[in-house]
């Protein structure tokens, strides 16, 4: 299998995880020594893929599934170079009663043997500005905040 391939499953299977909630279903696309970092954020790097999946557990549950909707769109075909895999993307939330967030950033993937052995997800300086201001303004009305 191609890494495109593997890719493509993992990112399917990461949306259907947003539904349902089974995040061992990504357990498959790992290294066991995998490592996430969320550049320029204050969210520690991750290491190992149970904490990567448990990261993404508690990101998803304290971000994603406060607003009512979440649409991922990609910029960008994924583009492979070697073992290395980029992709730029726009999420857009939304949430009644305020403006949408609309994020743009960067996913860089390295993959070791058909398995994602690297993540770095990285916001545009533009997106880590209209997050912040968002957040300010509306993030009281976040469920839970």
């Amino acid at each position: 299998m191609e890494i495109i391939d593997t890719f493509e499953s993992f990112a399917e299977d990461f949306e259907a995880t947003l539904e349902d909630d089974n995040w061992d279903r990504l357990k498959k696309y790992f290294a066991e020594d995998a490592t996430y970092l969320n550049v320029g954020s204050p969210d520690p790097k991750s290491e190992g893929r149970d904490a990567i999946l448990a990261f993404f557990k508690a990101d998803v549950a304290n971000n994603d599934r406060k607003f009512d909707t979440r649409s991922l769109t990609a910029l960008t075909p994924p583009k492979v170079e070697g073992n290395r895999l980029t992709r730029h993307w726009r999420c857009t939330y939304t949430l009644a009663g305020t403006p949408d967030l609309v994020l743009e950033g960067e996913a860089r993937y390295v993959f070791e043997r058909e398995l994602i052995k690297e993540i770095e997800q990285e916001l545009t300086a533009d997106s880590m500005q209209k997050y912040s201001e968002w957040m300010r303004k509306y993030g009281d009305k976040l469920e839970g905040s």
